[in-house]
C-alpha cells in the first residue's frame, strides 16, 4: 500500500482550464495584444507563471513579462472559481487515500493553490501544498518530492504522484516514484501515451477501481 499520495493541482485535481484562459486573454487585452484560443493557451500551461506569460504575450522582454504577470495575477485573482472545478471523482480519490499522507505539488503559485483547494473543500487532505513559489526548484526538479517523502520518512517504493502531464511524469521519474497519469487535464491522451506511463487513466474512476483492486 502507498503511504504518500502527491497530487499536481491544475488539469489533475481541479479543472482550471477556462479561469486560466480568460484571465490570460484580459490580461492580453488590457496590453493590447492579440488573444489566444483556450486550447491555445491550455498548451502554456505548467511550467510557471512567468514560462506561462512569456508565452502568452510571445516575448522573451522580461520588463513586459513582469507587467504581464502583475496584470494576469490581478484578474485571475478576481476570477479563479468562476468556472473551476474538482474533476469527477476527485473527492473520491481523496477520501479512498485520507488515511495516509497526501500532499499537493504544483507550479502554479500561491496564493491561487491554497484558496482554491480550500475554496473547493479539500485542502484539509493535505499535510503540505508546495506552490510554485516555495522554494523550492520547480517540477521537473525533483527536490520537492524528496522533501516531502524525507519529512514524513516514506520511501520511493511507497510513494505516488498523481498528474495529467508529461512534466508530472518527468517528476515522477526523476524522483524514482510510481506515478499514476490521468488523460482528463492539458495533455491529449496520445500525447501522454507515447511517454510511456506505467499508469494512465481516463478518469479518477478508473484509477480508483485500479487502487482498490490491487490495494494501492
Amino acid at each position: 500500500m502507498k503511504k504518500l499520495i502527491i497530487y499536481d493541482l491544475d488539469g489533475t485535481l481541479v479543472d482550471t482550464r477556462e479561469d486560466i484562459a480568460n484571465a490570460a486573454n484580459q490580461m492580453l487585452r488590457d496590453l493590447g495584444l492579440a488573444t489566444h484560443p483556450q486550447n491555445v493557451i491550455e498548451r502554456f500551461v505548467g511550467y510557471g507563471v512567468h514560462h506561462f506569460i512569456a508565452h502568452c504575450m510571445q516575448t522573451q522582454d522580461p520588463k513586459r513579462i513582469e507587467q504581464g504577470i502583475k496584470v494576469y495575477r490581478r484578474h485571475y485573482h478576481e476570477h479563479m472559481l468562476d468556472h473551476t472545478r474538482l474533476y469527477p471523482g476527485a473527492k473520491d480519490i481523496l477520501e479512498y487515500f485520507k488515511d495516509r499522507f497526501q500532499a499537493v505539488i504544483t507550479n502554479k503559485p500561491d496564493p491561487f493553490s491554497v484558496e482554491i483547494l480550500k475554496a473547493l473543500g479539500v485542502a484539509g487532505y493535505f499535510f503540505h501544498i508546495v506552490a510554485g513559489d516555495s522554494g523550492y526548484p520547480k517540477k521537473p526538479d525533483p527536490a520537492s518530492v524528496q522533501d516531502l517523502m524525507r519529512m514524513k520518512k516514506v520511501g520511493p517504493a511507497d510513494t505516488l504522484f498523481v498528474g495529467d502531464s508529461l512534466i508530472d511524469l518527468e517528476t515522477a521519474r526523476n524522483a524514482g516514484v510510481a506515478s499514476a497519469i490521468i488523460t482528463h487535464g492539458f495533455v491529449s491522451a496520445d500525447e501522454l501515451k507515447s511517454a510511456n506511463p506505467e499508469r494512465l487513466f481516463s478518469n479518477f474512476r478508473e484509477m480508483l477501481d485500479e487502487a482498490r483492486k490491487n490495494q494501492w
